[in-house]
């Protein structure tokens, strides 16, 4: 004896609260999926920096060696690094935050033998 034809029916199709549920998954799968990507890429567009009020100004005196002379100013990344050459011939390079105007360090270039 085989089943009747409304066992054998509800058998081969899912019922439809199920359809339902794996078709709101999915979508809820897509739609964060997308939210990842877009925060990834407004991440990725935007620099990692706290943003300083629009119209704020500083001041910022840097001391120099005596008699020390600027040679040239360069901006790398989000760095201004100001190249400078004392009488005796030293160079340094300062590293400084353009947003704030704060020394970050320097690095100094002593003379030494020729390689």
């Amino acid at each position: 004896m085989s089943p009747p034809a409304s066992a054998r029916s509800s058998q081969a199709y899912a019922p439809l609260w199920l359809k339902v549920l794996v078709v709101v998954m999915g979508l809820l799968i897509v739609a964060g999926f997308i939210v990842i990507a877009a925060e990834i890429a407004r991440r990725m567009s935007t620099a990692n920096t706290v943003r300083s009020p629009a119209g704020a100004t500083f001041t910022q005196r840097i001391a120099l060696p005596s008699g020390a002379q600027i040679l040239s100013m360069n901006a790398v990344g989000d760095r201004l690094v100001v190249h400078v050459e004392d009488p005796d011939g030293l160079s340094t390079a300062y590293v400084v935050d353009p947003r704030t105007g704060a020394l970050l360090g320097t690095i100094s270039f002593p003379p030494g033998p020729a390689r």
